[in-house]
């Protein structure tokens, strides 16, 4: 019998573990809003910079969700049953770019593996007018980049992807991008350096 117990024990320990781990995260998260609800209420100082920093201007979900996972982990454990490093880690290439709508239209060569270009969530999935096949990746640093003209994408909405891994292919040898902040849409010299 006590065999039987110590198997049941053993099996029970990882839920339990894990059960606990969420619930503190959560509650970590509960008093820092409640804090900072308090703070508001209190301090007329903290109540205005909240105000201006955080309800007016734009919230960067993709730096809170990497911040968060700095710090605390993330909110729910992922098991991997085998070593899933890196296998495509690429720099974006093209041969030229020219201005297109809103963003820029690049030379690359037919149905070219497109590597993102900043870590951050995708906000965006499905068709747009004069750029086909969308994706749109909040990035880390607030800048919201998007990949038109794609085929075969690798990600799915709101998937945390990480700088130079596989989004998808381009449709044909023309891959669309627009790089847009705080609602400016930004010149390509100005993001991409080499």
């Amino acid at each position: 019998m006590d065999n039987n117990v110590s198997k049941f024990m053993k099996k029970t320990k990882p839920k339990k573990n894990l059960f606990i781990s969420i619930l503190s995260k959560l509650l970590v998260c509960f008093i820092l809003v409640m804090l900072c609800l308090i703070l508001m209420k209190k301090n007329d100082k903290f109540n205005k910079f909240m105000n201006d920093n955080v309800f007016k201007d734009y919230i960067s979900f993709a730096y809170l969700n990497n911040l968060y996972n700095k710090y605390f982990g993330k909110i729910l454990p992922s098991y991997k049953t085998e070593d899933t490093e890196a296998v495509f880690s690429e720099k974006l290439e093209y041969k030229d770019s020219s201005i297109y709508h809103d963003g820029y239209k690049l030379s690359v060569t037919n149905k070219y593996l497109v590597p993102i270009i900043e870590s951050g969530i995708v906000v965006y999935s499905g068709d747009m007018d004069n750029y086909g096949k969308v994706i749109i990746i909040e990035g880390i640093d607030g800048v919201d980049i998007w990949y038109g003209n794609l085929d075969n994408v690798s990600v799915k909405l709101y998937d945390y992807v990480t700088k130079g891994s596989y989004l998808g292919d381009t449709l044909d040898d023309s891959l669309y991008l627009v790089f847009e902040k705080n609602q400016e849409y930004l010149k390509i010299d100005e993001y991409l350096k080499d």
